[in-house]
């Protein structure tokens, strides 16, 4: 065995963190589900998801992660990751078809199988040698598999696997069938009638004709008579099907368990730069933040992953846009019309710092986070009818267990809040629940329909934006700024002929 402090390209540390079984409370509020659902889709059979679902606690983990991609990134590291990564898939294919096979033909496809794997590993171990990687990962990786490949173990199996094949491929015997009796003997040197046959029907051949790839197919199960002429080809070369069956016994776990979950922890890494490749073309920007313990965050140009991805299908784009928190800044209010992107927009930063605390790329073209410890949030549901509670106090219950939880480093994000209740009793709520959070000194985007809290002190009004010259278009925009609803209200019933003025005028006539 290799001894070396290298073990894993997800986690800086001998041991990895636990992970999770199930997707956090937070997830469906923010699309998180559908992202994840999106980035894994092609990848089921590596189990992907708790490494999406699992947000690590330690800040190294993160920047170990961040360095990875930035590595990655270059277009020649990742094309190597991706050819290699392909050809562990068709070995571990290999493997699966010889766990379902038996006798020596379990024993010739486990065979190729480790032999594509020695093969495999030697050609990326020198490849890799070629490339500059920046992150502390990728260079305890290289120098693991090339320490790997010059183990004795190695070599060993190796040759092993060589010598075998070279056996069996030598191996020549004639067939003679007659009725039902089949015999197998030694080749005893007669000319090979598929060369003849073939030299024969090769002046017919169309020289001038395209050529076309051929499928083959092969069928991995052997028939009885298949299989019998196997073992009475294994009986005239014994000495060969030993060798076979010795490196088989020897050799069945031929692949390094650390290469074997470096390989499936690499499929993190591709499967999330595959996901956001197809929206890069389209202009969006993503970047690696910066991550720290400091209270003076902004992501710029920042979008809603799971909308982006839905807009993509029919060839739109999403709309994006920044936020920022300084030092002494913490909660956030969004206000304006409806249907003018709100809730996206506190998505959009539920997502980003989510997607960062992965060590991932996020959404946009700069920014600057705080590493959070968890998410909370609030967004609007449905009425539980066999919850005997009504709507107001099962969603302040919700909203009394996030704050119970809730710390200076938590990320919380309410939806809607109170949109059954008075407009009064809303206000009077929603500004005690502000109160608390500030209290909490909690990181809180809060999307009201309530100018009220906005207007509270010390927190950042962020408002919806329409255009100036048609108030019912939706800019999706949304940027600082004092609450103005009337405004926007009264510029529609002004196009409309709908202010007090203009009725009063129309019921007189």
């Amino acid at each position: 065995m290799i001894e070396m402090v290298f073990n894993s390209i997800l986690w800086p540390d001998k041991k990895a963190e636990s992970l999770f079984d199930s997707d956090p409370d937070f997830f469906a509020d923010l699309n998180l589900d559908m992202i994840i659902d999106g980035i894994t889709s092609g990848y089921t059979d590596y189990n992907l998801r708790p490494f999406f679902i699992t947000m690590p606690r330690s800040l190294d983990t993160v920047k170990y992660r961040q360095e990875i991609f930035k590595d990655l990134l270059n277009s020649e590291v990742f094309a190597l990751m991706k050819d290699f990564s392909e050809k562990m898939n068709t070995i571990y294919k290999w493997v699966s078809t010889a766990d379902r096979l038996g006798g020596y033909q379990k024993q010739g496809w486990l065979l190729e199988a480790a032999l594509f794997y020695f093969n495999t590993m030697a050609d990326f171990s020198l490849k890799l040698d070629n490339l500059d990687f920046k992150s502390q990962g990728l260079l305890m990786l290289r120098e693991y598999l090339r320490e790997l490949v010059h183990t004795d173990a190695f070599i060993v199996a190796s040759r092993e696997a060589n010598t075998v094949k070279s056996l069996l491929s030598a191996i020549r015997y004639e067939m003679l069938i007659e009725s039902s009796k089949v015999t197998i003997r030694r080749d005893k040197g007669k000319d090979d009638y598929n060369e003849i046959v073939k030299k024969l029907f090769d002046k017919f051949t169309n020289r001038n004709a395209t050529s076309k790839s051929l499928k083959r197919f092969y069928e991995t199960s052997m028939n009885q008579v298949e299989a019998a002429v196997l073992e009475l080809i294994a009986r005239l070369f014994p000495e060969e099907f030993k060798a076979l069956s010795s490196f088989y016994e020897n050799h069945k776990n031929f692949i390094d368990p650390t290469t074997a979950q470096m390989y499936r922890e690499l499929q993190f890494y591709l499967s999330y730069i595959e996901y956001i490749s197809p929206l890069e073309k389209t202009g969006l920007k993503f970047c690696i933040p910066e991550v720290g313990t400091v209270r003076d965050i902004y992501c710029i140009e920042c979008f809603d992953l799971a909308l982006a991805q839905r807009l993509l299908q029919s060839g739109s784009v999403v709309i994006a846009n920044d936020f920022r928190l300084s030092r002494n800044e913490n909660i956030i209010v969004v206000t304006g019309p409806n249907s003018g992107g709100k809730t996206t927009f506190a998505r959009s930063i539920g997502q980003v710092f989510f997607l960062a605390m992965l060590g991932l790329p996020i959404p946009g073209s700069k920014a600057k986070l705080f590493q959070v410890d968890n998410i909370y949030t609030h967004f609007e549901k449905s009425e539980d009818l066999e919850n005997l509670r009504g709507k107001l106090e099962d969603d302040l219950i919700r909203m009394r267990k996030i704050l119970d939880s809730a710390t200076e480093r938590s990320l919380i994000i309410i939806n809607e809040m109170l949109s059954s209740t008075a407009s009064k009793d809303a206000i009077s709520i929603g500004t005690k629940i502000i109160d608390l959070i500030n209290k909490k000194n909690s990181i809180c985007v809060y999307v009201t329909f309530f100018e009220e809290l906005a207007r509270i002190r010390g927190v950042i009004s962020m408002v919806s934006q329409v255009d100036p010259i048609a108030p019912e278009i939706r800019t999706f925009r949304v940027v600082r700024s004092d609450p103005n609803g009337l405004a926007y209200a009264t510029a529609i019933a002004e196009r409309y002929g709908l202010t007090y003025k203009k009725i009063i005028e129309r019921v007189r006539k």
